[in-house]
């Protein structure tokens, strides 16, 4: 298989306050919105997809979706068959997608701190497009919840750690720590090996945090038989949130699943996408009900 996740070389207590289920606000049809952010000469494209039923304006949640590396917003789209649940469970949902000129193998910069810090690079252009497509939206910013693929999973987790006060939940699949690596020499060592300290990486989130720590449900999700990105990362992942999270109580839970038989693919995915196991446990269907019993979406 074709690596997904190569390297170029060149809150639940904190969203207590959510909204209570509201009734859904039922518009003509599903609209599928496209733009582009960023600044030149980097200019990256989204696709924003808003189902027919809605909840009424500020109870509406948002699901973020970092694609992995060759993947584009309509490909993680099919794969993740992430509108239908969202027409299921009324959410909006945003593709973010990285161009080539950014990455030649469209992978997330996520191992460069100058690109996944926060006020810097790729993270600070994908939390300004957020907030945008969220004002647009009418979404609760206390609502948002990030998820990603691989390299995907990996940006998502350093979003999360340098916007934690815009993240309500972080859902990864086959991804790395937050902060796991600094260089393309960390980012192999970690795909490989998955050796990272995870008390040490718990540390550096919540230095990273500063004051504006929280507690953030983390689901952490992983083929058992991946060869891309070692199963190794699950249990550092695991750990580094467990850290951040116990600084708070262990208010926020840190949820695991390996998938048998799944190598570096989304499980449960639709054949019409890249990268997706059809026949496994359907992980889009784990982060929808994980991110209702943290109250991100309306049961």
């Amino acid at each position: 298989m074709r690596a997904l996740f190569r390297v170029a070389l060149m809150p639940w207590a904190v969203i207590s306050g959510a909204c209570a289920s509201a009734p859904p606000i039922f518009s003509a049809a599903p609209a599928t919105m496209r733009g582009t952010f960023g600044s030149a000469p980097v200019m990256r494209g989204y696709v924003a997809y808003r189902p027919a039923a809605l909840a009424a304006p500020q109870s509406r949640a948002m699901v973020v979706m970092l694609h992995g590396c060759g993947q584009n917003a309509d490909d993680f789209a099919r794969g993740t068959r992430m509108n239908q649940a969202a027409d299921a469970h009324g959410f909006v949902v945003l593709y973010p997608e990285q161009p080539a000129v950014a990455n030649p193998q469209k992978c997330w910069n996520w191992f460069l701190s100058e690109q996944a810090s926060r006020d810097r690079g790729e993270a600070a252009q994908l939390a300004s497009l957020i907030d945008s497509v969220a004002r647009a939206e009418a979404v609760d910013p206390q609502r948002i919840a990030l998820v990603g693929m691989s390299a995907g999973a990996a940006m998502a987790a350093n979003l999360a750690v340098a916007y934690p006060e815009r993240t309500a939940a972080l859902a990864m699949h086959s991804g790395i720590a937050a902060l796991g690596a600094v260089d393309v020499a960390g980012a192999m060592r970690a795909m490989s090996k998955g050796d990272g300290d995870g008390d040490a990486l718990g540390a550096m989130a919540l230095a990273a945090m500063g004051a504006r720590a929280r507690a953030i449900p983390v689901l952490v999700m992983h083929g058992a038989d991946d060869q891309v990105v070692s199963r190794n990362n699950v249990r550092v992942v695991v750990r580094q949130w467990t850290v951040v999270n116990a600084r708070f109580g262990g208010i926020a839970p840190v949820e695991e699943r390996i998938f048998p038989g799944v190598g570096h693919a989304w499980s449960g995915g639709s054949p019409n996408g890249s990268f997706t196991a059809p026949i496994a446990p359907d992980a889009t269907q784990l982060i929808i009900s994980f991110l209702q019993r943290t109250r991100v979406l309306s049961p």
